[in-house]
Formats: C-alpha cells, structure tokens, sequence
C-alpha cells in the first residue's frame, strides 16, 4: 500500500501545515480569500452538514393510476368548462376561430379550415434542454376540447419504467387530434418526444407539417413592438395573467430529478407551471385568431 501524499490531502481540505513548515511556506495566493480550517473543524462540519434534517418528501397531486397494456400510467385529469377564464380571456373564445387570418400569421395555408376541435395543446417538462435519445420528457401537458370543456391531462413519470405506457398514450392523442399547439414546440417539444418515441420504437404523428406554433404567430405579430415574446410577456400583455410563485422552466430538470432520486424536488410545482402553460396556450389561440 503507498502512503498517502500528506501535503496533497492538506491543500484538498485546506489543512494548514505544521506550525514548523507554516513559517517557511509561501504566502497563500492573494486569490485564495476562503479561510482554511484545522482538519478537525472541518470534519465536524462535514458531520453536521451530513446530520441536517432531511428535506421534506413531495407528494404528487391526486390522480389516476390507468392499468394499460403498456404499464402502469399517472394520469391527472381536469376538466373545465369553456366559460372559464384564464387571466382575463374566457377559453372558448378559441372556438370562433378566423381560419383565414391565422393561416396568414402562421404562413400556413392549411390552417385555413383548421377547427378547435383538431388542436392538441401540448406542453412538455423534460429533463434538460439539450437533444438526443438522452433527454427525457418526464411531464405532459395534453389539452383538447371535448362538447363544452377544455380537457387538460397531465403525465408523470414516477419511474423510468413507466415511459412506454406514457409515449403510448401521447401517440393516441396525437392521432385523435392531428394538429398540436405549441409555443416554441415546434423546435423544441416535438422534437424531444419524437426522440423518446423513437428509443421506445413507437409510432405516431409527431414531426406533422400542420403543427402550429404560437411563439411564430406573437413574433410576426409582436416582435417589433415589444421588447421581447417570451412566454411570460405574452401572457402578462395579452392575457392579462401574472403568475405568482411560479417555478421557472430551467429549474424543472432538477426537481424532477431529485424527486426520482429521494422524493424531495418540488414537482408539484412542475405540474402547477405545465398546467398554466397549456391553459395559456388554448386562451392565447382565442386571443390571436378568434372572430371577435
């Protein structure tokens, strides 16, 4: 067994040398303004730090455990009658679409007959931003119109096992309404759940032509007049909605993980902000292009 390099430990838990080699050593860096402790001191910090009270664990809103052929699947579903508002704009107001218009914003002509009945309004939370088969999206938010309510269900993974049931159930969605609403999905979401289908080995139609992005319809109708469109200006300006205690987008990743590992990120929050954006996205389609 080789020793250990004594004075390579020192500097790794910045440990003062012996009291006879502290005079000949060289004055610390004018950097290194972090007070060195005695090797003792530090331990019993290390000691408390590691004796703290746990964080408290976070327990996922009420929903349903579906039994499918695929696996277990968590499944949140709210309904909500077309009469509410969000902010200040009622959710059915995206039912008098102006085809015409929107396929002018949208430059898609196709949207000229496009009915609410179709959208899919899709929100994701994965657990990062970069792309790839490693990225995974760990939360859906599905929003479809059904006679006089907003549908919104919500997907959850409690368990990487449960990823074939949740992509299974998406795809079914995205059959029965053909045209998903985003906002910025259309580079963003779609592309990371086409990845996961992919791995999975799961068709469905994802990468569609008819895919309307509302990030693209703000920007051309906006982008000149503000000084920027992200999600949370737009809904300040247009909806009237200003979200108190939200949990930003970029911490998702991270509470998500965390949660896996000990059940302590605050997903419940996670869900609270992918529940706000698919109801931002049906108002927001009302707001753009609807007859008023």
């Amino acid at each position: 067994m080789v020793a250990p390099d004594r004075d390579k430990l020192r500097r790794a838990f910045r440990v003062p040398a012996p009291e006879v080699a502290r005079e000949a050593a060289p004055p610390p860096a004018a950097s290194d303004a972090e007070p060195r402790l005695p090797m003792r001191e530090f331990l019993l910090r290390r000691q408390q730090q590691f004796l703290a009270a746990p964080r408290p664990r976070v327990a996922l809103p009420p929903a349903c455990e579906d039994v499918t052929p695929h696996g277990p699947l968590w499944r949140r579903e709210l309904r909500y009658p077309l009469a509410a508002v969000h902010g200040t704009v009622p959710l059915g107001m995206m039912r008098a679409l102006d085809g015409e218009r929107l396929a002018l914003l949208a430059k898609e002509p196709g949207f000229a007959t496009l009915r609410p009945e179709q959208c899919l309004f899709l929100d994701t939370e994965t657990t990062g931003l970069a792309g790839g088969a490693g990225t995974v999206v760990f939360a859906y938010g599905l929003g479809f119109v059904r006679g006089d309510e907003l549908v919104v269900e919500q997907l959850f993974l409690r368990d990487f096992g449960e990823e074939p049931a949740m992509l299974h159930h998406v795809a079914a969605r995205l059959a029965e309404f053909p045209v998903p609403v985003t906002f910025v999905g259309k580079s963003f979401d779609r592309h990371r759940i086409a990845a996961r289908l992919a791995v999975h080995k799961i068709r469905a139609p994802v990468l569609t032509p008819l895919h309307l992005d509302l990030y693209h319809v703000v920007r051309r109708r906006y982008g000149k007049e503000w000084p920027d469109t992200r999600l949370h200006t737009v809904e300040q300006r247009l909806l009237g909605l200003h979200r108190r205690d939200d949990l930003p987008g970029s911490e998702a990743p991270a509470a998500f993980l965390s949660w896996i590992r000990d059940a302590t990120g605050p997903v419940d929050r996670v869900l609270e902000h992918n529940r706000l954006d698919v109801l931002s996205l049906v108002a927001l389609l009302g707001v753009l292009v609807g007859r008023s």
